[in-house]
C-alpha cells in the first residue's frame, strides 16, 4: 500500500513538474528541486506518462522542458528510452541539445544490436527529421552492410540528411565503399554537403582521394575551397614529387577571399597527423 501511495504522489508530482515547465513564468529553481527528485527516484512504472509529457513537451515546441524530461525519462529508462528520445531529438527547436545526443551516445553504445534494430527502421521512415536523426545515430553503431541504406540516402533532396550521411560514412574509415560514397558526395549541389566531405576524406587520408580534393579548388563558393585547403592540410606534407597538391595549395594561397588565403597557408605548415 505504502508503495502504491509513493507511485501515486510521484505521479501527481510529475504532473505538477509537466504542468510548470509548460507555465510560461515557471519557478527555475523549484523545477530543478522536482527535476532531481525524479533523476534520484528513477521509477520505471512512471515511464510511460514521462514519454508522453516528453511528445507534448517536443509539440508545443518548448525546449528547456523537452531538455528536462529527456532528462529524467534517460536517467529511468536507460537504454530502453532510445526510441523516444531520438523522436525528441529530431526536432529543432533552436537549443543545441547537447545533454540529449550524448543520451542517445550512451543508450545506443550500451546495446548496439538492439539500437541499431530501431535506427534502421527509422532511417527509412517517412518523417525527414526522424529519418536525418537515424542516420546520424547509426555512426556510432556502424555496420557494413549500412552502406546500401546510406548510399540510397545520399540521393535523398533533403541536404540536412545527406549532410547526416557524410557524418556517417566517417565513421566506416577507409573503407572503399564509403570512401566511394564520399567522393561522390564531392559533387554534390549544397556546398555545405561539399564541406562536410572534404572534412571526412581530410580525416580518413586516403591518397586516392587526392585528385577528387584538388578539383574543388575550382569551386564557387570560397567556404569549399577554404576546406579544401584544410582537407589537403591533414594528409602528410607533399612529397616533391607531389607538385599538384603543392600548386593547389599555392593557389589557395593567393585566393580573392582573405578565408581562404589563411587556410590554404596554414594548411602548408601543418604536421601530418598521427595514427
Amino acid at each position: 500500500m505504502d508503495d502504491q501511495r509513493s507511485a501515486g504522489g510521484l505521479a501527481l508530482r510529475l504532473k505538477e513538474l509537466a504542468e510548470g515547465l509548460a507555465d510560461p513564468n515557471r519557478d527555475l529553481d523549484g523545477l530543478a528541486e522536482i527535476e532531481e527528485e525524479f533523476v534520484t527516484a528513477r521509477r520505471r512504472e512512471l515511464i510511460p506518462p514521462m514519454e508522453a509529457y516528453l511528445a507534448a513537451a517536443v509539440e508545443a515546441g518548448d525546449w528547456y522542458a523537452r531538455h528536462v524530461l529527456a532528462r529524467i525519462l534517460a536517467k529511468t529508462a536507460g537504454r530502453t528510452s532510445l526510441a523516444s528520445l531520438l523522436r525528441a531529438y529530431s526536432r529543432d527547436l533552436g537549443d543545441d541539445q547537447n545533454s540529449l545526443s550524448t543520451s542517445l551516445y550512451v543508450c545506443a553504445r550500451e546495446d548496439p544490436p538492439a539500437a541499431r534494430e530501431i535506427l534502421l527502421s527509422y532511417a527509412v521512415s517517412d518523417d525527414g527529421d526522424l529519418r536525418r536523426a537515424a542516420i546520424w545515430l547509426l555512426g556510432f553503431v556502424p555496420d557494413p552492410t549500412d552502406l546500401s541504406l546510406l548510399a540510397h540516402a545520399a540521393q535523398d533532396s533533403d541536404e540536412q540528411i545527406r549532410s547526416a550521411v557524410v557524418g556517417t560514412l566517417e565513421s566506416h574509415g577507409a573503407d572503399p565503399a564509403a570512401v566511394d560514397l564520399l567522393l561522390d558526395l564531392l559533387d554534390d549541389p549544397a556546398p555545405q554537403v561539399r564541406i562536410s566531405a572534404l572534412s571526412a576524406l581530410g580525416f580518413i587520408r586516403e591518397p586516392r582521394t587526392l585528385r577528387k580534393i584538388r578539383l574543388l579548388a575550382n569551386d564557387d563558393t570560397p567556404r569549399v575551397r577554404a576546406w579544401v585547403a584544410i582537407a589537403l592540410g591533414r594528409f602528410p606534407a607533399p612529397e616533391p614529387s607531389d607538385r599538384a597538391t603543392s600548386a593547389v595549395l599555392d593557389r589557395l594561397a593567393a585566393d580573392t577571399d582573405p578565408y581562404v588565403r589563411e587556410q590554404a597557408a596554414e594548411a602548408r605548415h601543418l604536421k601530418p597527423l598521427q595514427g
